[in-house]
């Protein structure tokens, strides 16, 4: 079968914008969050497994589904640029579920909009995989409890570290000054927002 001689160059040209565009994205740092659709129309996604956490798949450490805090940002996945985490979203139903510490944490706030990019260090996949993230609230402190498990109890990975990271979404705050730390034996040094 022959394509027309028109057809082959403007399919090299698209892979190339494609492509280009996917490497740019890649190696943005963390500067801003996404924009938030805060229209009455815009309902949150739901997990599957029935669990809540401001509507946040993977966050069963909320009860209440109109919670505003405990959410996860579903990042497109990419593959990381030299020297940032690998970017991943948590995978409900891991096996042997425990926690881990975080290294850090970079919040960002958006008029009353906060998302926090936690980072930590962890195995490769599938042995070490982000099963969900628990948000508790206490006042003005928030704590942020990272849950690793394992997906395939028979496989076996090569013992080597990688640098992880995920987004939550701490949802609207009221105007205040907050405290986030994350849960666990972690070298994350706890931070403070003010939200005004």
């Amino acid at each position: 079968m022959t394509t027309p001689t028109g057809f082959r160059p403007v399919v090299l040209g698209l892979l190339a914008v494609l492509l280009l565009g996917a490497c740019g994205s890649a190696a943005a740092p963390f500067s801003s969050p996404p924009p938030v659709d805060a229209s009455p129309s815009a309902t949150p996604p739901t997990d599957p497994g029935g669990s809540t956490g401001g509507g946040a798949p993977g966050n069963p450490g909320q009860t209440d589904p109109t919670a505003p805090i405990g959410g996860i940002v579903n990042p497109t996945p990419v593959d990381p640029g030299f020297g940032q985490p690998k970017l991943v979203i948590p995978r409900p139903g891991q096996l042997n579920p425990r926690p881990v510490g975080a290294a850090s944490l970079e919040p960002a706030v958006s008029g009353h909009h906060v998302l926090v990019k936690v980072t930590w260090w962890s195995g490769v996949e599938p042995c070490n995989v982000l099963d969900s993230v628990k948000v508790e609230r206490s006042g003005t402190a928030i704590t942020i409890q990272l849950i690793e498990g394992t997906g395939d109890a028979h496989a076996i990975c090569i013992e080597i570290a990688e640098q992880k990271a995920t987004i939550v979404d701490l949802g609207e705050l009221e105007p205040g000054t907050y405290t986030i730390s994350a849960g666990g034996k972690g070298d994350a040094t706890p931070v403070t927002i003010t939200v005004s």
